[in-house]
């Protein structure tokens, strides 16, 4: 009788390397080498098995081509929102020169297309985490939104159409189209995840040098309806090609859905500390590149100046973030921590502080540029450290993360425009600090990256538990120290 036809799918097994010099198995390979098998399919149960063989962690042209890949969806996503000081004065000084009871909308576009980014993928994460094998789909449904929004805000005729298109559809869409392909990195990278993560985000810094004079030259020459529909087609020409190497390393199969949301993790002291400092440094991160081009204005110096330093800053962020995730991987996770707050913190109160003229402002722009943006990079080291390395537990922790970075770059503008209201030190102190105002929100930007430093004490809290009841749908669960 024949045997029965069945389907087997083997998670992830690993089958030892013959060694020929004692008779026997050698040791057993690590997870990511070249001996991890999996099986794929059989057609009958007394059949050989065979096996196909993952690529390589940390090396191989797969992982370049896929951080190569996420490099080029972290510049488009994050590009636009990162120049729309661009897209602002455009929209003020040439499409409603003429006025419009909406004009209070504006400075809206820019918060939200940036904050809903950060905050909605506290949705978007556990969602790909739970249907992994829709991680592709929920991309490509996201740049469909992307393309739609910016071909949307070409035809725009007041304000409001501007906040619907450029700021909510795009948003949303770039929220879909960038996490789920962020969420495939710890599996092709883990000894070099800290450098790996530097190159990506870096395609922001790249992103925001390039894309304020293209869009600037876009929206001069051809208006606004046709800049847009330019810009969305080159948006879609670029990503589609970017989608081939964007995958994950680990086949769908191998991947575990979990029914039941984790929050275990909550009782470690370490997350607390972790998710405060970065709220905190997120409150003082955005108000310096927000404010460069109006500070340089009342400098008296030129409106090319302040978009010079603007520039600057994205520039210099590229070496910051790719030097400071790559120090995260070779020495202890601390002295980057340590590197990117109070080089932040001193390039504020010290540079930024005392600055009066052009040469010091830029000098301020690129010392600040080159250190703040590093905070970010090392959050998958943070995520290590609560959930040691668990990969269930990685877009869990990524969302709140962002999301709270997200609700700091929310927060910070109201914020800011209350310190700029209420400033004692304007006509008493001198140089920057005592320039129309600023000497209050220079005062609390550098403080808050100096008090994000404690997120360097993680070492005496990372063993140490914290009472936590948790309630989740009709799931209760207690943890105690």
């Amino acid at each position: 009788m024949d045997s029965p036809k069945q389907s087997l799918d083997i998670a992830l097994a690993e089958l030892p390397k013959f060694d020929s010099s004692n008779g026997g198995p050698a040791s057993p390979s690590t997870p990511g080498s070249s001996h991890w098998r999996r099986t794929i399919f059989t057609e009958d149960l007394d059949a050989p098995v065979t096996a196909v063989a993952l690529p390589p962690v940390d090396s191989g042209f797969h992982a370049y081509a896929y951080l190569a890949s996420a490099f080029t969806f972290e510049l488009l996503v994050w590009s636009l929102p990162f120049s729309y000081g661009v897209f602002l004065n455009y929209y003020t000084t040439v499409l409603f020169k003429n006025g419009d009871s909406q004009l209070h909308l504006l400075p809206l576009v820019g918060t939200l297309s940036s904050g809903i980014i950060y905050i909605a993928s506290l949705l978007v994460l556990p969602l790909v985490l739970r249907y992994p094998a829709h991680k592709r789909n929920v991309s490509i449904a996201g740049l469909v939104l992307c393309v739609s929004g910016l071909a949307g805000a070409g035809f725009a005729t007041r304000p409001i159409h501007l906040v619907l298109t450029q700021g909510i559809v795009y948003s949303l869409g770039a929220t879909m189209l960038f996490f789920p392909i962020l969420t495939c990195l710890p599996e092709w990278f883990s000894v070099k995840r800290g450098l790996a993560n530097g190159i990506l985000f870096s395609g922001t810094g790249l992103g925001g040098v390039i894309v304020p004079f293209l869009a600037e030259a876009l929206l001069n020459r051809f208006g606004h309806h046709k800049a847009f529909i330019i810009i969305a087609c080159m948006f879609g020409s670029i990503a589609c090609p970017a989608f081939i190497y964007a995958k994950p390393r680990l086949p769908y199969t191998q991947t575990r859905a979990s029914n039941e949301l984790d929050l275990s993790f909550m009782k470690n002291q370490a997350f607390w500390l972790f998710i405060i400092a970065n709220l905190v440094q997120a409150l003082a991160n955005f108000l310096p590149g927000i404010y460069l081009p109006s500070f340089a204005s009342d400098l008296r110096l030129s409106t090319t100046s302040g978009t010079l330093a603007l520039s600057l800053m994205n520039a210099f962020s590229v070496p910051g973030l790719i030097l400071i995730g790559g120090m995260s991987d070779r020495f202890d996770l601390r002295w980057s921590i340590f590197m990117s707050t109070i080089g932040s913190a001193l390039a504020i109160l010290v540079v930024w502080g005392f600055t009066a003229h052009l040469a010091p402002l830029l000098v301020f722009a690129c010392l600040y540029g080159f250190f703040s943006g590093g905070f970010s990079v090392l959050w998958p080291k943070f995520i290590g450290v609560i959930s040691k390395d668990d990969p269930h537990l990685y877009s869990t922790l990524m969302s709140l993360f962002i999301s709270s970075r997200g609700l700091g770059n929310v927060l910070s503008g109201p914020l800011s425009t209350a310190l700029l209201g209420h400033s004692p030190m304007y006509d008493v102190a001198k140089f920057g600090y005592g320039v129309k105002g600023y000497g209050p929100l220079i005062l609390f930007s550098g403080c808050g990256m100096l008090l994000s430093t404690i997120a360097a004490t993680y070492p005496h809290f990372a063993h140490k538990t914290i009472e936590v009841n948790i309630t989740f749908g009709t799931t209760r669960r207690e943890t105690v120290e």
